[in-house]
């Protein structure tokens, strides 16, 4: 391959239920950024969402994938709706296998890079090899399983782990032997546009303007930890009377468990006497409007997150960020210097750094400000794409 020509890159997303997360957001991030003289991106969804139209005005050849929607029946009929659903199953997997093998060769794509983990996208993985072009699995979670997936594995050219943590995973999960490269995800804080005042904000969820305001952004998930945020708040209410709370994330249409635990924390703002204090905001495209109406950002997983983007996020409006001691944001954030960290799960132990926080207005803007710093030196776009670009250039054995 000569070093003038461009490396056509194709990238898959392979969330299928269409809730935008921070995968979707990092993915983003790269190929806006990649040199385009050197590497022409390309982008397939596995299925419909919002933020299409965002990649495309990024100058991005994006495209979202058909779902394949299985049968369903009634009680009665759903013996045999299963059993239709399995061949069914069993064939799509073949014939996508066909269909990615002739789109990597039809497009004379260079590298085939996945953005979700090495337990999603066999197809893709298998049709790479068979069409001889060297596939890249990002890995943004924690394993899931392990058997079955060696043979794919054995055959990618690297596995980018987002934070150490998915790296140790990945090892003691029986794949030390893939070519395991740590590249954090990154971020430009130019790309989050404030386009609203928080008084705008304020006004729009209904919060008093003497109201002090903290929040957390993450999908309505039970592992997510909203529901200890709830708890810390409720600890807090007598002494702040005025201490509002925003928790900015969606809930997928398709998921009961995250339907139901929606209707939990519904249930808990009315029995911890939080009405009018809690607002659930759903989805929003905005949420650098939300951020910035934030006085501390809080993350509450109950399990360790495999990195941590939303920590990026308020420390790229220099807000005092509020994390968990475990995982990716234990890479993110350095203890009581440019964060503060506190165990998973422990509602008390979060409602004591919030109380830290809202009693010292110099230590929050400190803490804030370092953040930024950290933000900045660590965790820049730049670097992530300088990064990426260095192991596409060692893949593809194209010159620096």
């Amino acid at each position: 391959m000569q070093a003038s020509s461009r490396a056509r890159v194709l990238y898959v997303e392979l969330n299928l239920d269409g809730t935008i997360g921070g995968s979707y957001f990092s993915l983003l991030y790269l190929v806006s950024g990649l040199d385009r003289e050197r590497f022409e991106p390309r982008v397939v969804f596995a299925s419909p969402n919002s933020l299409i139209d965002t990649y495309r005005a990024a100058g991005i050849d994006t495209r979202a994938l058909k779902p394949r929607v299985p049968l369903r029946a009634g009680p009665l009929l759903r013996p045999l709706a299963r059993l239709i659903n399995f061949f069914t199953a069993k064939l799509h997997s073949v014939t996508s296998v066909v269909r990615y093998f002739r789109l990597l060769r039809r497009e004379r794509i260079a590298l085939l890079h996945l953005n979700n983990s090495v337990d999603t996208g066999s197809e893709w993985m298998l049709a790479a090899w068979l069409a001889r072009v060297p596939c890249v699995t990002h890995q943004r979670g924690l394993v899931r399983r392990s058997r079955g997936l060696h043979w794919y594995v054995r055959r990618l050219a690297a596995v980018v782990c987002i934070s150490a943590a998915v790296r140790r995973d990945l090892e003691a999960a029986g794949f030390g032997y893939a070519r395991l490269v740590t590249i954090f995800n990154g971020l430009d804080p130019a790309a989050l546009k404030v386009t609203r005042s928080a008084a705008q904000v304020r006004a729009e969820l209904g919060i008093d303007p003497a109201s002090r305001v903290i929040g957390m952004v993450g999908n309505i998930q039970r592992w997510k930890g909203q529901d200890v945020v709830l708890r810390a708040l409720a600890a807090l209410r007598a002494d702040y009377p005025n201490l509002c709370c925003i928790l900015i994330g969606a809930v997928s249409p398709n998921n009961v468990e995250d339907i139901a635990f929606h209707r939990e924390l519904e249930a808990s703002i009315a029995q911890l006497n939080l009405t009018g204090r809690v607002f659930l905001t759903g989805y929003r495209p905005d949420v650098p409007n939300y951020v910035n109406t934030l006085e501390i950002l809080l993350h509450a997983s109950v399990q360790p997150e495999p990195f941590g983007r939303v920590l990026l996020e308020g420390m790229a409006q220099r807000k005092p960020v509020i994390a968990c001691r475990a995982g990716g944001a234990e890479e993110i954030i350095e203890d009581e210097a440019s964060g503060l960290l506190y165990p998973p799960g422990d509602a008390g132990e979060l409602a004591a750094r919030i109380r830290r926080l809202l009693n010292d207005d110099a230590f929050a803007s400190h803490i804030g400000e370092a953040g930024h710093r950290r933000l900045i030196d660590v965790f820049g776009i730049r670097r992530n794409v300088a990064d990426t670009e260095a192991l596409y250039r060692s893949i593809l054995g194209i010159a620096s």
